[in-house]
This record gives structure tokens, sequence and C-alpha cells, in this order.
């Protein structure tokens, strides 16, 4: 079985050679990488190319959606699995990239993905975000009436390029194109296997005017595909379990005390994010 891995980068100059090192010192060797590049204004693009055999292409940063740069990278790659990673997404271990495909000895798993922990200087919220949403056991997603199942992340991923050529990636929306191509994907009869030992550090710290810009383009994809909840008050008590759980979770860890004071501003842009997404025509 023949392995690609595919990389999206824009200015990731600070990330891509560790990645590309981690890359080297993996127990199994992928076949061929991809970089898709869009538009990096940095030096991102020097340092790929200072690398012997990654098949570098660019596009446009107007240009560039998720799942439309994820389509250019498939249609480049050489491999029966196709790994999808974010730039700024370190491996853990060196048996993370084996770990990942092992899954696909059996033929009806269309695709897999792996556990993110936080990096070490991530915030309380982001910590307990990422520590919550992802876990230590494996999973088998195979229902598709349950939108549970549809939890998939392109950062970490592993995808069967011939269901990719049935099922390519929806190439205009702005957020969630993993998570609707897994829907796709199980109502097709295949299944999807989270692997918490295939493990990368990935995570942000973002301005709250950022949380709030991914919240509107998240929730804008998840209305699309689902619709939205527009009630406020649902709303306002999603809000109040959010930063309660924060609050148990930075006494718990030991984290600066003054998240106890940031995390509701940080949970209020996350769901004014949402409500603007939800309430848009």
């Amino acid at each position: 079985m023949k392995v690609s891995i595919l990389i999206r980068t824009k200015n990731e100059e600070a990330a891509i050679a560790k990645t590309l090192n981690i890359i080297k010192s993996q127990t199994l060797q992928p076949y061929d990488i991809i970089v898709v590049d869009s538009g990096s204004t940095d030096q991102t693009v020097e340092i790929v190319r200072q690398w012997q055999n990654i098949n570098l292409l660019q596009i446009k940063s107007e240009d560039f959606t998720y799942g439309k740069s994820l389509n250019i990278g498939f249609e480049a790659a050489k491999g029966d699995v196709v790994i999808s990673l974010s730039a700024h997404a370190f491996p853990k271990d060196t048996d993370w990239l084996e770990m990942l495909v092992k899954p696909f000895n059996d033929a009806n798993v269309a695709a897999t993905y792996g556990r993110q922990l936080p990096h070490l200087d991530a915030w309380p919220p982001v910590q307990r975000d990422y520590l919550s949403y992802y876990g230590d056991s494996i999973r088998v997603q195979n229902d598709a009436k349950d939108p549970a199942n549809f939890c998939f992340s392109n950062s970490n991923s592993a995808v069967r390029r011939s269901i990719w050529e049935i099922q390519p990636f929806h190439a205009t929306l702005s957020y969630a194109e993993d998570q609707e191509w897994a829907a796709n994907v199980l109502r097709l009869g295949y299944k999807i296997i989270y692997e918490p030992q295939a493990t990368v550090y990935h995570s942000h710290n973002e301005s709250f005017s950022k949380v709030y810009l991914r919240s509107y383009n998240e929730h804008r994809a998840y209305k699309q595909l689902y619709g939205g909840d527009k009630n406020m008050i649902n709303t306002a008590i999603a809000w109040y379990y959010l930063v309660k759980e924060d609050i148990k979770f930075i006494l718990k860890s030991n984290s600066d005390m003054k998240w106890i004071v940031l995390s509701p501003a940080y949970r209020l842009f996350y769901i004014l994010g949402k409500l603007k997404a939800f309430h848009s025509i």
C-alpha cells in the first residue's frame, strides 16, 4: 500500500521544516509528499523548495477553500491512501504514520483520523476543547444516522484515494469540509476509524476577534449542512456550561487564574459568531 502525505500551507515558515523533519523520522515512509500552498508571503515556499522529492503546488489565496486545496492535492497524489496533515500539526511519535494507516487493512474503511493534543502553551479553554473533543479510545464510526459519527478532522487524517475519487471534498464550503465528507461517506456504507495512537500536537491561541470569525465561518457551514438552532435561551445555556467547565478545568489544572475572568469573554466571542451565522440569511 502506497501512502502519500498532503500538507496545506500558507505562511508556515515557523513550522513547515519541523513538520517535514518529523515526517522524515517516521518508521513508515511516504511514497510521495505534496504541499499545496495558497499564497504564502513569507519564506514557506522557499523552505519547501529546499527539500528534495516534494511536489509543490501553488494556488492564489483568493482561490483557496479547504476542500479545493485538498482536491488539488489528492489529484496529484500517487498513493493508495492520502494523509492530510496541517503544516503546524506535529506528529508526537515516530509510528504516527504507521498507526494512522493500519486500519486500512479493512477494505470497508474509507478514512481514519488521529488524536490532536494541544500545544504546551495553549490557553486553558483551548486545552479543554482539545482534551474533551478527542479521547484515548479507538472509535468505529459507521452509523450515518447519528451526527456524532460525522466527527472527522483533516488536520490529521488518512483517506482511501479510491473513495475520494467517488466522493471528493466539497470545494465551496468555508469550513467543515471534513465533516461534510464524513457524512457522505458513511451514507455510502463505509466506516471511519478514530485512532488515538496516531497523535499530533495541534492547537491555536487566537485573538478574540479571530475566535468570533472562526466560529462564524464554522457555524455558517454547519447551518448549510445541518441547519442551526436560533434559540437564544439554548445559546445562553451553552455559553454558561462552556464557562462553567472552563473554570473547573482552570482550577483543577492550576492554570493562570486570569482565565477565570478571560474565559467568559473568550466563550462569548465564540457564541456571538455562532449567533451571527445562524441568524444570517
